[in-house]
């Protein structure tokens, strides 16, 4: 019985927290997810991420600062598994993409950033290029290229402008996007695949949620390109969302949206009350 142990990430409490062999054994590659409900170690709930060592490498609170609208159900989260999803190897991409690195990702490509993964096996690279063109489909569209280390290390140069990664560690990030303790949106987003038991559910959720930032953005962009001359006010565009799609956005969510309006669109964004430039480049 291992025993790694787990400091709350709100009140750094602590304690050692008994999980089966059966469960530590197969954490040969990726991170294993722990659910630590409140009263495990103290009054918080979170997810604590652990190796193979049982070293723990990253927690996600359960409750998120930013709050995502609900998806209201639709005919991919209810149908079965399609021929699209037949060719996405679950167990593959789960244990050689861990959570906090397909967060990563998604993080990258919503920010209109090329993006490059390290990987040590080529027999990988078309199934997760098949997972994220799943997840992409009909919203973000994306430059990824999956390699080996050899071909990085060869063509280093080709890459100055991408995004790198190789597993947990970034390789590359020139503007600093990647802020591994604001990320609290893209752990949303991919946290339910992980922790889900319906895989098929789980893949959508991920799908669903990426296509409703994609609209609410896109919807963005086009409003402040259409009212140019007019100021625009948060107000204003949380009750547009609002009108148009019957969901009430609060305003962390409204910020990370015209984030994505300025550098996936590539909208020149007027100041807005109470809207920040969260990377503060460009």
């Amino acid at each position: 019985m291992a025993k790694p142990q787990i400091r709350c990430p709100i009140c750094s409490k602590w304690k050692f927290i008994e999980i089966a062999d059966d469960v530590t054994k197969n954490v040969a590659k990726g991170l294993l997810a722990i659910n630590i409900a409140a009263g495990m170690i103290c009054d918080h709930s979170f997810i604590a991420y652990i190796d193979k060592n049982l070293t723990v490498r990253d927690c996600l609170v359960a409750d998120f600062k930013i709050e995502l609208p609900r998806s209201a159900p639709t005919e991919e989260t209810e149908e079965d598994a399609s021929p699209e999803t037949d060719r996405i190897k679950f167990d593959l991409i789960k244990l050689n993409i861990p959570e906090l690195l397909m967060a990563y990702v998604i993080k990258a490509i919503l920010y209109g950033r090329k993006t490059v993964l390290i990987l040590d096996q080529e027999f990988l690279f078309n199934h997760i290029k098949n997972f994220f063109r799943y997840v992409f489909d009909k919203s973000f569209e994306f430059d990824m290229e999956i390699i080996l280390e050899e071909e990085h290390k060869r063509n280093e140069g080709k890459y100055k402008e991408f995004l790198v990664f190789k597993k947990l560690e970034v390789i590359r990030d020139k503007n600093k996007i990647i802020d591994p303790k604001k990320l609290d949106l893209e752990k949303a987003i991919v946290h339910k695949f992980f922790a889900e038991y319906d895989l098929i559910a789980g893949l959508n959720s991920i799908r669903n949620k990426l296509n409703k930032i994609y609209e609410f953005s896109k919807d963005i962009a086009e409003l402040i390109e259409n009212h140019k001359e007019k100021p625009i006010t948060s107000k204003i565009l949380i009750n547009h969302i609002s009108e148009a799609y019957g969901e009430k956005i609060q305003m962390p969510y409204l910020n990370y949206l015209i984030d994505i309006v300025r550098y996936y669109f590539k909208v020149e964004v007027p100041k807005i009350d109470g809207v920040s430039n969260l990377l503060g480049f460009l």
